[in-house]
């Protein structure tokens, strides 16, 4: 199993060249993953349009018609997504092999990073490519800057 993985998606940036990217990085994926804060309703329809979308609630928008978090089993790996991994989420974390959002006993922690616009001091727009075998193997994928 493959799944292409991207979150915060907001901002300003050219949606169609940003999509045209990632349909490029993510040809051969099985599933694509969202883990929160797309922005505008025009990026999710077009991951949409690229195959099986994935999607958690993030706060840009925060949108009830996702759920908060996603938990399932991908071959051996139980799987859980959230889009904030606060403190109230440690407990529910513990409970996974692989949580999409640092590494804390024998769960590995996988956060896509920023699509669209480095925060917190980053300089890296980054999305994620992983396959689900008998080990897990995890890809980062640059994004090149997509100005409007």
């Amino acid at each position: 199993m493959k799944i292409g993985l991207i979150a915060d998606t907001q901002g300003t940036f050219d949606v169609a060249a940003l999509l045209a990217h990632v349909a490029r990085e993510f040809a051969g994926v099985d599933e694509i993953w969202h883990a929160g804060d797309w922005g505008s309703e025009e990026m999710l329809t077009g991951l949409k349009a690229l195959g099986r979308l994935v999607v958690v609630n993030g706060n840009a928008p925060s949108d009830s018609r996702y759920p908060t978090t996603i938990e399932g089993t991908i071959g051996r790996w139980r799987v859980g997504m959230v889009h904030n991994l606060d403190n109230r989420r440690s407990r529910w974390a513990a409970g996974y092999d692989v949580v999409i959002h640092e590494v804390v006993g024998r769960t590995r922690f996988i956060n896509p990073g920023t699509a669209t616009r480095p925060q917190f001091g980053g300089t890296e727009r980054t999305m994620a490519r992983l396959t689900f075998q008998s080990e897990l193997l995890v890809e980062k994928l640059l994004v090149p800057k997509f100005p409007k």
